[in-house]
């Protein structure tokens, strides 16, 4: 999910409205009456057990076994007091966001490192400027450290074993298909219900299923809708249908049922990183923070490809070597290929790679046409038959891409970007497209980790364009690391 999703709150009825029945709780009639209440859905075996108790009640064991485990400590020392608040401090920090179900695995850690050095910190001055014994204070660090390291255990555990979170998503008719055709991209949610709200559209306009996930009409029916489909989490994309309104009853309704809510739409597009809550007078705002990096960031990107890439080209030497002798001797031909892309800013540039083909491969190509899996401007089939033997080794390990490392040294490429695309696919391409030239292309990237050639070129360039937006430092660390699961797993190469 691209944006945030924001904790469930209470109604502000001491601000807007009057504390005694804000919302009547009856459903709202349509012109065919009454609409009934939803037939409750099928859980699938997955998603019931173990699994879905974790994912319902994980984060209540974690509060539990972390407290017990500091609180042991607090006891045990000669300073308790200290040791209580300092364990305090470390509590609120860790889990004063509550439940978050979408909130990815590296944030969560990152919370419970922060939180932990936080008390750490204070600790430290306590002794420095209070003059505590070093060893007054031992049973507080072991308190904190103890309860942070079963935090991150158990919320690593959490996400790998507990159910899909099951969303429900509300807007209009466009929307909520987004929402179902996006949303489910990864095992970590399924949409399970959707409700569709749109200004003058007919009850017998709303279809029954939206791309096979069930459809209701009734905004107000929100709480019968989530118990039914068993949801964890509400999705609401406000766009035409959607009214401030309509969405402060919601946050009424979905009150108590120990349910998540988020908002999409607009900032589908936008990561985590650029967003923050801000407040106009008495009205909340979203503030989000423009695409472009600053000079130091993009410059530190710049450096570092260079450093890793060149050290990495220095260590693959023997390999290099060692391939480039065994392609020439699999196939007659030179051991490189090259080829013209398109680089950062529309700039052209040479692509080295290993030659995974026939020396005719080109000539060859008319001939294939009819096989081509992806379109008019991409050329892409499976088991091609130029392929050499060694060449479908080199493609579904990647070790066809290693000279590209020469491109990363001579600043054409970057170790982690867009894929870089031949002249006449950018001719092809909308301005919005072309988007992802602002930044150089890629060794790996979001393309990579997220299916390669399985990718439709839709898919494809939602992901490239997506990354020119929103990348970080972290985040590119984050994809090498994903790149070399993807690599092993050999999914979507050919």
């Amino acid at each position: 999910m691209a944006g945030p999703v924001l904790p469930r709150q209470s109604a502000p009825g001491h601000l807007a409205a009057p504390v005694a029945a804000p919302f009547p709780v009856q459903r709202a009639s349509s012109e065919a009456g009454t609409a009934p209440a939803p037939a409750p859905a099928v859980v699938p075996a997955s998603e019931r057990g173990f699994s879905a108790w974790l994912r319902r009640w994980g984060l209540h064991l974690e509060l539990a076994v972390a407290l017990a485990m500091g609180l042991a400590f607090v006891v045990s020392s000669a300073t308790p007091l200290v040791a209580l608040v300092t364990f305090a401090v470390w509590v609120v920090g860790a889990f004063y966001r509550g439940r978050a179900v979408t909130t990815p695995l590296r944030h969560q850690l990152r919370v419970v490192a922060s939180s932990a050095l936080l008390p750490l910190a204070l600790l430290s001055m306590s002794v420095a400027l209070l003059s505590l014994p070093v060893a007054s204070v031992r049973h507080s660090v072991l308190a904190v450290t103890s309860a942070a390291a079963v935090t991150a255990l158990s919320r690593s555990l959490r996400w790998t074993l507990q159910a899909p979170v099951r969303v429900v998503a509300v807007g209009d008719r466009a929307s909520v298909a987004t929402s179902v055709a996006q949303l489910p991209r990864t095992s970590r949610c399924r949409v399970v219900g959707v409700v569709v709200v749109e200004e003058g559209l007919a009850a017998d306009a709303v279809p029954q299923q939206i791309l096979g996930v069930p459809c209701h009409r009734d905004l107000d029916a929100i709480a019968d809708v989530v118990t039914a489909h068993a949801a964890d989490l509400v999705v609401v994309d406000p766009g035409r249908g959607v009214s401030a309104d309509d969405f402060r009853r919601m946050t009424w309704h979905l009150e108590g049922l120990g349910v998540a809510l988020g908002v999409s739409g607009v900032i589908r597009t936008v990561a985590p990183h650029r967003l923050a809550a801000g407040k106009l007078g008495r009205a909340s705002v979203l503030d989000v923070r423009l695409p472009r990096q600053s000079h130091y960031v993009r410059l530190t990107k710049a450096v570092l490809d260079r450093v890793l890439g060149g050290l990495a080209l220095v260590l693959a030497t023997p390999l290099l070597l060692l391939l480039a002798a065994a392609v020439r001797l699999d196939s007659p031909g030179p051991s490189l290929f090259r080829q013209t892309r398109v680089g950062q800013d529309g700039r052209e540039f040479t692509l080295w790679k290993f030659r995974t083909m026939v020396p005719d491969a080109e000539d060859r190509k008319s001939d294939l046409v009819d096989e081509n899996v992806d379109d008019e401007v991409l050329f892409k089939i499976r088991n091609d038959p130029r392929v050499t033997r060694l060449g479908v080794f080199l493609r579904t390990s990647s070790l066809d891409e290693l000279p590209q490392l020469l491109n990363v040294v001579r600043g054409e490429m970057s170790l982690v970007g867009p894929r870089p695309h031949l002249p006449e696919e950018v001719d092809a391409m909308d301005d919005g497209t072309r988007r992802r030239h602002v930044v150089a292309p890629g060794m790996t990237g979001l393309w990579q980790v997220n299916g390669r050639s399985d990718l439709s070129r839709d898919e494809a360039r939602d992901l490239d364009t997506y990354y020119a937006d929103n990348w970080t430092l972290s985040g590119d660390l984050s994809i090498l690391a994903r790149t070399v699961r993807a690599v092993l797993g050999h999914k979507g190469a050919y």
